[in-house]
């Protein structure tokens, strides 16, 4: 008893420290992750597949931290600490004046967000340009990761955990518990209308300068939940945090939004490149690639080095199902050609012509 006992209260501690490393909890990831295709525009009708698979990799920015160092200063920005920010309500916004105003090691230990942003930005682009489609989904998932930190007002405070104002652990009572309790909530919303960005740099600075704005509300609100019910883990604090916070729903809205607007201007700079379109350059050199038996009346062997997934699109050019081994079954789709598309970890290997015999 006393040994079950003590596992249960283990697997607890366990939730509990997960639940505080993660920003706005894997939940609030993939809500906002997997809503951003609903803003898309009918030009990028098509990028609409993404919505699951941005979901399914919301978090994976977050996983990463465990085993890279240099991922966690990316996650937030501790911007009080800037004195410059107290005084003007700005900081510099590229990289290089920010270090020869600071010294990297300040600049690296009070996060940096905003421009690993705008790095993640650089790279879609350079996705999009190059046809790596399995990578830029990838690549507008972190991105979505680190757009969602930026619209999470305690991921940009020096104050991240309510430890300089008595509102100790608010942080994972705030993005995580009270985010999964409320979630349904939280994910009602529709996308909205994307522009261009003239400035990506100076868009990214300006959302996180609103979003700061809403700190001492998070703040305020645990202190009056905490003195209503005389706890911080009771139904009825989360009820009267949730009360207090009504303005999350549209900080969640707002990141799922400016996400959109982000892939699309990268989308755009890249030249509008039609999704699944495959230039020769970024091929990835494979060989000894073979998809058989083709035609086939449904059972189909890949054999391909280093497959990540592969995607199956219609002679309309509609993604009709999607498999990660080197062995499927297509026998529930119509007879038909098909297009297969197979990816690595660094992106499309082959396009593949399939004829599905009845």
């Amino acid at each position: 008893m006393i040994l079950m006992l003590k596992s249960i209260y283990i697997y607890i501690l366990v939730v509990m420290v997960c639940m505080f490393l993660v920003s706005w909890g894997s939940v609030g990831h993939r809500i906002i992750n997997s809503k951003c295709p609903d803003s898309f525009p009918a030009s990028m009708s098509s990028f609409r597949l993404w919505s699951d698979s941005l979901s399914d990799h919301a978090s994976d920015a977050d996983t990463r931290k465990s085993t890279d160092t240099n991922e966690s200063p990316k996650h937030f920005l501790d911007i009080e600490n800037y004195s410059e920010f107290i005084s003007t309500g700005r900081i510099a916004s590229t990289y290089d004046s920010i270090i020869k105003i600071h010294n990297s090691s300040f600049v690296i230990s009070n996060g940096t967000l905003p421009w690993a942003t705008k790095n993640m930005y650089d790279t879609l682009k350079t996705d999009f340009i190059k046809h790596l489609w399995h990578k830029a989904m990838l690549d507008a998932s972190d991105l979505g990761h680190y757009v969602a930190d930026g619209h999470m007002p305690l991921h940009i405070s020096a104050n991240y955990d309510g430890q300089k104002t008595g509102n100790n652990g608010i942080h994972s009572r705030y993005e995580s518990n009270m985010v999964y309790s409320y979630q349904s909530q939280l994910s009602n919303f529709s996308g909205d209308s994307v522009h261009l960005i003239s400035n990506v740099r100076n868009y990214i600075f300006n959302y996180i300068y609103a979003n700061h704005h809403y700190v001492d509300s998070v703040l305020a609100a645990d202190t009056y939940a905490t003195n209503l019910v005389g706890n911080t883990t009771s139904t009825s604090y989360f009820s009267a945090l949730w009360n207090k916070t009504a303005f999350t729903t549209r900080l969640f809205r707002n990141a799922s939004h400016t996400l959109a607007e982000l892939i699309f201007n990268a989308w755009s700079e890249a030249g509008k490149p039609a999704f699944g379109v495959v230039s020769s350059v970024p091929f990835v050199s494979v060989s000894n690639t073979i998809v058989y038996p083709n035609p086939t009346g449904g059972n189909l062997i890949l054999k391909v080095d280093n497959m990540q997934s592969a995607d199956v699109y219609n002679v309309m050019g509609r993604k009709v199902a999607q498999f990660y081994d080197t062995q499927t079954n297509l026998s529930y789709l119509p007879a038909g050609i098909y297009m297969l598309n197979i990816y690595s970890k660094n992106g499309m290997l082959r396009k593949v012509k399939v004829v599905l015999e009845k």
